[in-house]
C-alpha cells in the first residue's frame, strides 16, 4: 500500500500536527484545572464546626470529642483555638480579627468522609453527639464566602475554553488543508474533464486532506499526551510511573482520542469544500 504521506509538504503536515497538538493541550489543561476544581469542592464540604450547646465548659468539650472520635463520617476533631478562628473570620468576613477580641470558643473542627448528596453527615454527626449525651449542632462552610460556588464557574469556563480553543484550532486546520486542495487544482480539472463529478473530485482530495489529518493528530494527541505526564511527574509530589496510572481517569484520555478525530474531520471538509470550488471553475470553463 502507498504512504499516505508521500509527497505531502512538511511544512502543511507540521502546521496540522501543532495545530492538534494545541487542541488537546489545551483540552487536557480544562482536565486538569476541572479535577482541581472538584477536589476544592470536596474538601470545602468535607469540613464543617460543630457547636457544642450542652453540657457547658470544658466537660462538654470534652465529651463533644470523645463522641465525634466514634460519630459517622468523621475523620478527624480538633478543638478551635482563638488563633484559628480569628484566622477564619478574617478569611470569611473580609476583616482583620485579632485573636485577642475572641471569646471563649465552644467549637471542634471536624473534617467528614465524601458521602453522596442524599446523606445528611450534619444529621448522623448530631445524632451520634447526642447518644453521648451532648447537644450540638453541626456548621458547614458558608457558601457565600471562602471560594463557595466558584469550583462550578470554574469548571464551567474550563470546558468552554477548551472547547472554543479547539473549535479555533479546527478552523486552522480546514483552511491549511483547502492550501493542499489548491495544490492538487490540477488533478482536479483532469477529473472534471474525465467526466468526474464534483462529489468524486472533491472526495478525492477530502480523503487525502482526512487521512494526513489523522496522522497528524495522532501524532500531536501523543505528543500533548506526554507532555501531560512529564507535567504531573514534575509537580505532583510523590508522583511516579508506577502511580500515574491510578491517577488518570478514562475522560482525561478524551483530549487525546479527539485530536486525530478532529484533525481529520477538519482537513477533510476544508479540502473538500476548495476541491468543489476548483471542481465548478473547472467544469465552467470547460
Amino acid at each position: 500500500m502507498k504512504n499516505a504521506l508521500s509527497g505531502v509538504e512538511r511544512a502543511l503536515f507540521l502546521t496540522l500536527m501543532f495545530a492538534a497538538f494545541a487542541a488537546a493541550a489545551a483540552g487536557l489543561a480544562a482536565r486538569a484545572v476541572d479535577r482541581l476544581a472538584v477536589e476544592y469542592e470536596n474538601q470545602r464540604n468535607a469540613y464543617a464546626i460543630v457547636r457544642v450547646l450542652a453540657p457547658e465548659g470544658s466537660a462538654g468539650l470534652m465529651a463533644a470529642e470523645s463522641a465525634l472520635a466514634q460519630a459517622p463520617h468523621v475523620v478527624s476533631a480538633a478543638r478551635m483555638t482563638a488563633v484559628r478562628a480569628a484566622e477564619l473570620l478574617t478569611e470569611w468576613g473580609g476583616a482583620e480579627v485579632s485573636p485577642a477580641d475572641i471569646p471563649a470558643l465552644r467549637l471542634i473542627e471536624i473534617e467528614m468522609t465524601p458521602v453522596p448528596a442524599a446523606v445528611d453527615a450534619a444529621g448522623d454527626i448530631t445524632a451520634a453527639l447526642a447518644q453521648s449525651g451532648v447537644t450540638a449542632e453541626v456548621i458547614a462552610a458558608p457558601a457565600e464566602t471562602a471560594g463557595g460556588g466558584v469550583a462550578a464557574h470554574v469548571r464551567t469556563a474550563a470546558l468552554w475554553g477548551a472547547v472554543a480553543f479547539g473549535l479555533i484550532m479546527g478552523v486552522i486546520v480546514s483552511l491549511s488543508a483547502r492550501g493542499l486542495a489548491a495544490r492538487r487544482r490540477e488533478l482536479v480539472t483532469v477529473m472534471c474533464d474525465l467526466g468526474a463529478t464534483r462529489s468524486q473530485a472533491a472526495g478525492r482530495i477530502a480523503d487525502e486532506a482526512a487521512v494526513m489529518g489523522l496522522y497528524a493528530g495522532l501524532i500531536g494527541g501523543v505528543l500533548a499526551g506526554l507532555s501531560a505526564l512529564a507535567v504531573m511527574l514534575l509537580v505532583i509530589p510523590g508522583a511516579s510511573a508506577e502511580t500515574l496510572p491510578a491517577m488518570i481517569l478514562p475522560i482525561d484520555l478524551a483530549p487525546i482520542v479527539a485530536a486525530p478525530l478532529g484533525a481529520a474531520v477538519a482537513a477533510g471538509a476544508g479540502a473538500r469544500s476548495a476541491a468543489a470550488y476548483f471542481h465548478a471553475k473547472a467544469a465552467r470553463l470547460g
